[in-house]
């Protein structure tokens, strides 16, 4: 993502996992990220790579995640490409209210800063590293538009080993700002690899943390719902998933 900031490359041991520049090892799953700052190191730590591949149909690469694993090598891709941008200049707005006699009316003046829509697509990729080639095997898109922008949320897009069984589980956390500039919807999809497959099939995972109002009660509440294969996952996954929609 073109507005993250520096990474500070040290080396600790922390409950058993090397944390080694910006890379994790997990028992047998080693996780190193890449952000657009380090496309150099990376095209230099895999020659053969490009750090922003498919760039032209696709835009550039915002976060990739190289993940080392007893079933495989894999890249995890982040990408977003801009479709339109819109500039909107500072501006002062009314704000309204109950005046001091008691009418309604404007009671001050706010200033919004300038801002930039733009609007675009995302999308998200797992590629296995086979016999010096790519195999694309899992491709996340989402498209927006005029009045519907989705974000990544990117420190909760991340590869883990939650149950230990040294095969990485790809978790995708994102929503969609609308034209109200406030996300209903909170968006979660873990792939996970069954062992039988050696890295050669993915299963797609979803959870949705979403916000209910209630126009009698004039209350808005949080709510969770997860799919049929989510229910499935090993419960060290489930809650690592849960820590995360309940961050929100």
């Amino acid at each position: 993502m073109e507005g993250f900031t520096g990474i500070i490359f040290r080396t600790v041991l922390i409950a058993g996992c090397l944390i080694a520049h910006n890379s994790i090892a997990q028992r047998n799953v080693e996780v190193t990220w890449y952000y657009p700052k380090d496309s150099l190191r990376y095209e230099k730590d895999f020659p053969d790579q490009t750090y922003h591949i498919n760039r032209t149909e696709f835009g550039k690469t915002t976060m990739l995640i190289h993940v080392k694993s007893k079933v495989g090598t894999f890249d995890y891709i982040f990408k977003k490409k801009i479709l339109k941008t819109e500039k909107f200049e500072g501006q002062f707005v009314d704000v309204y209210g109950t005046q001091a006699d008691g009418t309604n009316g404007v009671i001050r003046q706010d200033y919004i800063e300038p801002y930039v829509l733009t609007e675009h697509n995302i999308y998200a990729f797992v590629y296995l590293y086979d016999h010096g080639g790519f195999l694309e095997k899992v491709r996340f898109q989402d498209f927006g538009n005029v009045v519907y922008w989705p974000e990544f949320d990117y420190p909760n897009c991340f590869a883990a080993d939650a149950d230990k069984d040294g095969i990485p589980e790809f978790y995708l956390t994102y929503n969609g700002f609308s034209d109200g500039l406030d996300p209903t919807e909170v968006k979660q999809i873990v792939y996970t690899i069954p062992a039988e497959s050696k890295g050669r099939s993915f299963i797609k995972s979803k959870a949705v943390h979403y916000l209910v109002k209630d126009s009698e009660t004039n209350s808005e509440d949080y709510r969770d719902s997860f799919d049929a294969q989510w229910k499935k996952l090993p419960k060290s996954i489930q809650n690592r998933s849960l820590k995360i929609l309940n961050s929100k």
